[in-house]
């Protein structure tokens, strides 16, 4: 995967886009533990909701309720997959892709340990949405001191975006 690099002579491995400064590894998605209760409440929303729909006639919303409850049940049947995380001189290698740093606008973390450590990303182009990755057992402060000689810090947001937290609270 990742190699020594013999220019340097450092111990530090080096791979296609530079030295490599911090790496780990994160699921491409929260994985949360459903109940029975979880499921009957959300299997009673979901009818409701699609029954309104066909009583009111409104079809595409129908739609939308049934490829709401698709992608609830594919993601409750496969395991996230694990993805590389790596800051590297040049840039972030994440999974298969890589952001060069010019291509960042900022990061922040939100830290509450045990349940909630992550950091999140927020890109130039704002087609692209904010991204959040868990920091498993990283050391925020690392991660910091690699990440700021690159990308401007945002230390004005304190708070946890409201689609992380009603995604945690929902178990979606």
């Amino acid at each position: 995967m990742a190699k020594t690099s013999e220019k340097t002579g450092s111990d530090q491995p080096e791979n296609t886009h530079g030295l490599i400064l911090l790496e780990w590894e994160f699921n491409d998605r929260p994985q949360y533990q459903r109940g029975r209760l979880w499921y009957s409440v959300m299997l009673t929303i979901g009818a409701g909701l699609l029954l309104y729909a066909l009583v009111s006639a409104n079809f595409l919303f129908a739609l939308i309720v049934v490829m709401f409850a698709l992608v609830i049940y594919v993601s409750t049947i496969f395991e996230p997959s694990k993805l590389r995380f790596a800051v590297t001189e040049d840039g972030l290698d994440i999974g298969a892709d890589f952001v060069p740093f010019r291509d960042l606008d900022k990061f922040w973390f939100y830290y509450d340990p045990p349940e909630i450590k992550s950091l999140y990303l927020e890109f130039r182009d704002t087609l692209r949405p904010r991204m959040r990755v868990d920091l498993g057992d990283q050391n925020p402060n690392k991660v910091r001191e690699a990440l700021a000689k690159f990308v401007r810090e945002d230390l004005e947001q304190v708070d946890e975006p409201f689609s992380d937290i009603l995604g945690r609270i929902l178990k979606l």
